[in-house]
């Protein structure tokens, strides 16, 4: 059988007096997908940081492909590839500098460093920002260049923290696809957020972490996986709508429930666009439609049970 991709067994990690980690456990198939969810400070950041080397576990141990990373650490760190949240780029330092620093410390070969370089920038659509101060990119060009610096030399494994915090929706949409491809094509992913939209799009799995212990680890519906998939929506009305039947406002969807005689949820086919045609045929047929909203997904009331609201975490 092979090895998984990584390992946490009994993960612990204390700063002081504080415990930011309590044997965590957990384990990722080679090629899966994975959302690491929880409120901030709930230890995310200090779990990526352990995987990668970056701090020593008060207590427990990580495996990397089977390969102990405090005993084989070159062997061990050359499988992976890490994005963290607050990576601190000096801005008068090229996209080019970047990716060629992390080849070195890859030991990737003088003479292979270039093309290495320039096949991880254009996997992610930033070839023309490699000689361009990363301090003059927007938000969402450093996040695909930073990826693009995570992918030199290929790595099994991918850890990524918060990766579209800070990004407008379309870039955060064209992340959320690189994710996916890069998913498809055999990487192995660890996504560290507290976005729900982030996993439900990326993730075929996902654990929940809450005050440094993991409470849950579940499957993601696939359906989720589908930015055009189906969801469900209530429509709220201005006037008493229970004498309308349910086949006027299903040409789009299929119906879910009445909620009372203003208020009926439907399940919408294609996404957004399925949403907004759902609304202008509403219209259309004269029904005094006044608010649309989505439900929260199963992730969500999941993620309210097991970890509650972020303030009171």
């Amino acid at each position: 059988m092979p090895a998984d991709a990584l390992e946490v067994a009994a993960v612990s990690k204390s700063f002081g007096a504080r415990r930011a980690l309590q044997r965590v456990t957990f384990r990722l198939r080679p090629g899966e997908a994975v959302g690491y969810l929880g409120p901030n400070g709930a230890g995310k950041t200090t779990t990526l940081k352990i995987i990668s080397g970056l701090v020593a576990p008060s207590e427990g141990s990580v495996r990397l492909f089977g390969l102990d990373p405090r005993e084989e650490r070159d062997r061990a760190l050359r499988s992976i590839g890490v994005l963290l949240e607050t990576p601190g780029l000096v801005p008068y330092l090229r996209g080019r500098d970047v990716l060629e620093h992390v080849a070195r410390a890859r030991g990737i070969p003088r003479e292979e460093r270039a093309a290495r370089v320039q096949a991880a920038a254009s996997s992610l659509g930033v070839v023309r920002e490699l000689d361009r101060p990363v301090g003059s990119l927007s938000t969402g060009l450093a996040r695909r260049l930073l990826l693009a610096a995570a992918l030199v030399g290929e790595p099994r494994l991918l850890l990524l923290d918060e990766p579209t915090l800070g990004l407008d929706p379309v870039a955060r949409a064209d992340l959320r696809e690189v994710l996916r491809r890069l998913n498809r094509e055999g990487t192995t992913l660890l996504l560290s957020t507290h976005l729900l939209e982030d996993v439900e799009v990326v993730c075929n799995r996902v654990l929940f972490l809450r005050d440094g212990q993991l409470v849950g680890d579940e499957p993601v519906e696939a359906g989720g996986r589908d930015e055009d998939g189906p969801r469900r929506v209530c429509l709220r009305f201005a006037s008493d709508v229970s004498d309308v039947p349910l086949s006027a406002l299903i040409a789009s969807g299929r119906a879910v429930e009445r909620r009372g005689p203003r208020e009926v949820v439907l399940e919408v086919r294609g996404g957004l666009r399925g949403q907004a045609q759902l609304v202008a045929e509403t219209v259309r047929a004269g029904l005094p439609l006044a608010e649309v909203s989505p439900l929260a997904s199963d992730l969500a009331a999941r993620y309210l049970e097991l970890v509650g609201r972020e303030e009171e975490g």
